[in-house]
């Protein structure tokens, strides 16, 4: 017998494990690290924080005016039909398969189960526990950022609107 057979077969067989934990993590592996963290909740809060967020720009739109009844129940028709497609769009069911498709696609299961690991100790459990207060003032510091970066963009609109309207001056009077 030659002796390499055997030492293909025992290099084989040292090299089985790291072959196994390169494998994609499977759909139940991937469903309890979306369990631990809560992903479920901090979907419904980032719904709420979107409802908040509509709530304040319709505030802001009014510009301290009060609305009359028919005025206000449009524009309460209108967050509804946004706060329903925020609802169909941001659904459980279908971003569950999304997460499962896209963490198989991207991780090995030896990684998915160093994130078990990690969300089972205390240290992950504690930023479960803050992850809602943490999306709560990143959403607070994203709606101040958005408002400046309007403020910005709707500046550099007036400005291009005047150019365009100076241009058509200088045209027209050539």
């Amino acid at each position: 017998m030659n002796i390499r057979y055997p030492v293909i077969c025992a290099c084989l067989l040292m090299a089985a494990p790291a072959i196994a934990d390169n494998l994609p993590p499977t759909e139940e592996s991937i469903k309890q690290l979306l369990t631990l963290p809560n992903a479920r909740q901090l979907l419904d809060q980032v719904k709420d924080q979107f409802d908040s967020m509509m709530t304040v720009a319709t505030r802001d739109a009014q510009q301290g005016q009060t609305l009359t009844p028919e005025r206000q129940a449009v524009l309460d028709r209108m967050k509804a039909k946004m706060a329903a497609v925020i609802n169909q769009s941001l659904n459980w069911d279908d971003l569950e398969s999304m997460y499962v498709r896209t963490y198989r696609a991207s991780l090995s299961q030896d990684e998915l189960n160093g994130m078990l690991e990690f969300y089972k100790s205390p240290a992950g459990q504690a930023y479960v526990k803050k992850m809602p207060l943490i999306m709560q003032n990143i959403m607070a510091e994203m709606q101040g950022m958005l408002k400046t970066m309007q403020q910005k963009m709707a500046e550099i609109q007036k400005q291009a609107l005047q150019e365009l309207k100076d241009l058509k001056a200088s045209q027209g009077a050539s």
